[in-house]
């Protein structure tokens, strides 16, 4: 038996099939470092320089492994004191006031590198209908602008961890399919279901609104003289005329002089001048539905231009980097949508609460266990033999495995769908090697050419079958053919499953129960 399983192994079909395996095992751990990772972090948190995904390892000295450490660590935390977060991207520091929230929500590290949907890990998804201002179908163009729009919105409000698609059902009609997996989640409904109100404000007036902007607006530059990066836009001459009144009325006739923003009174700003040094003037503040994202005054030269009655209609905002420059170019560009699209009407809307999701996750894996050892013993049943039954269930967990190095590479998301998927894919894996099993046990008493003649007729029976498999799951897999996008990760994962079984894993085990029964 030791020189067939030396045979087994030396084969090229199972050396092929080992190389997947080994592939699988490397691309599937994270590699990540010890720590919790950061799911979430609040707008008003003083710690809101983290960014989502980043790792913390310590928190005031105190080393941060699991979620437990870090609970605990918080729980020391005492209102109105200092604290310092370290991750990988750096220290950070804070004072919490009259609190001892940081406003971080965290998750366990993974150790695997799946993406998991959210009914196995919580989280939020909208369907959207765009709704056209003359009641005709929406284009492809628009439909992809509108979710443009949807995207830099979410964006603005450091939502990353999400998708932003369109869908198209059988009928024709086209949807917007927002998801967010995980924590925080539960504010995508809300900022999908608003308007996208901008407005630009002068201390707390309203100037005007998003409908006074006249598209498009310009790209971020760097200016190379003042090194700044200017956003240029273009309002229409109403706005531009309130503009100037406003402003003007807003301002001192003998603004104080300052050298800082800490030198003006609330709601003003310094800007400079060379002429007379710097001074305090209000700001400009730009909101995206009652939310300030941008707050700074008009610089000097266009402050005097105001104040001696002239109209102006071209603007540039200057911001000190790049990443501020393409936030305010969102901001204006998120305040309205496409002009033919009047609504955005909500079809569903669904949201699972991250810690019900890691109990679907567990839940789902049991069942996956559970179904694989079912299996195992109805096979050994059948043949009474573990010679037979030992192959079946390791080619078994190694297409399991296989489906799961794929789908980490193709950063394919694992929802129930698709876990289904690679239970149906497992089961057809069976019912095939019963067939080469079956068909090789009628030549084990002939001679090896019969044996081999017997693999070959099952391994046409195999390819039929596994053709029309995949034929049928086509359709499932391409959502615009069939309008079924829950049943996506079903079909693709199946498709994924039986490839591998019929390419690398059937070949694998045909020649290994050809070796054994010889």
């Amino acid at each position: 038996m030791a020189s067939k399983i030396k045979r087994i192994l030396k084969h090229p079909r199972v050396l092929t099939l080992i190389f997947f395996i080994v592939l699988s095992l490397l691309v599937l751990p994270t590699y990540q470092p010890d720590g919790v990772e950061v799911a979430y972090v609040s707008d008003n948190s003083v710690f809101a320089g983290i960014d989502e995904g980043e790792y913390i390892y310590e928190l005031n000295g105190n080393s941060i492994k699991t979620l437990g450490q870090y609970t605990s660590a918080v729980s020391e935390l005492v209102p109105n004191s200092q604290v310092t977060i370290q991750t990988k991207g750096g220290t950070y520091r804070g004072l919490l006031m009259n609190t001892t929230d940081l406003g971080i929500t965290v998750r366990e590290t993974s150790r695997v590198n799946l993406d998991f949907g959210l009914d196995l890990k919580g989280g939020a998804r909208v369907t959207l209908e765009p709704i056209t201002v003359d009641g005709t179908p929406i284009t492809q163009d628009v439909l992809s602008s509108t979710a443009s729009v949807l995207t830099a919105r979410l964006n603005v409000y450091g939502l990353k961890n999400m998708v932003v698609r369109t869908i198209s059902d059988a009928s024709g009609r086209s949807f917007i399919d927002v998801e967010m997996a995980g924590e925080g989640s539960e504010k995508v409904v809300g900022i999908v279901k608003s308007v996208g109100k901008f407005e630009l404000k002068i201390i707390n007036e309203t100037v005007f609104s998003g409908e006074s902007i006249v598209p498009p607006i310009g790209e971020p530059q760097k200016n190379v003289q003042s090194g700044s990066w200017e956003i240029p836009f273009t309002i229409n001459t109403k706005a531009a005329g309130q503009l100037r009144d406003i402003y003007v009325a807003a301002s001192s006739e003998s603004p104080s002089s300052c050298t800082s923003d800490i030198d003006c009174s609330e709601g003003y700003g310094c800007a400079s001048s060379t002429i007379a040094g710097g001074i305090c003037l209000p700001n400009i503040r730009m909101l995206l539905d009652d939310r300030e994202t941008f707050s700074a005054p008009a610089s000097f030269s266009l402050y005097q231009t105001w104040k001696f009655g002239e109209v102006t209609k071209d603007l540039v905002v200057q911001t000190g980097g790049q990443e501020l420059a393409e936030e305010v170019q969102i901001v204006l560009e998120a305040g309205r949508l496409p002009g033919e699209i009047k609504e955005l009407r909500i079809v569903s809307q669904d949201y699972i609460d991250p810690k019900l999701g890691k109990d679907f996750l567990r839940g789902a894996i049991i069942s996956a266990l559970g179904a694989l050892l079912a299996v195992g013993l109805v096979v050994f049943i059948r043949y009474r033999s573990l010679k037979i039954t030992l192959p079946i269930i390791l080619i078994v967990f190694s297409e399991v495995l296989i489906i799961l190095g794929i789908a980490s590479l193709i950063k394919w998301s694992i929802d129930l769908p698709a876990i289904a998927g690679i239970i149906a894919a497992v089961g057809t894996g069976v019912d095939q090697q019963i067939i080469i099993t079956d068909w090789a046990l009628r030549g084990g008493k002939e001679k090896l050419w019969n044996l081999r003649r017997n693999i070959k007729k099952a391994f046409t029976i195999i390819m039929v079958a596994a053709s029309t498999t995949i034929a049928a799951m086509m359709a499932l897999a391409y959502p615009a053919f069939s309008g079924l996008y829950a049943l996506r990760g079903f079909a693709i994962v199946t498709i994924i499953g039986v490839l591998i079984g019929i390419l690398v894993a059937r070949p694998a085990y045909a020649k290994a129960i050809e070796i054994i029964l010889e």
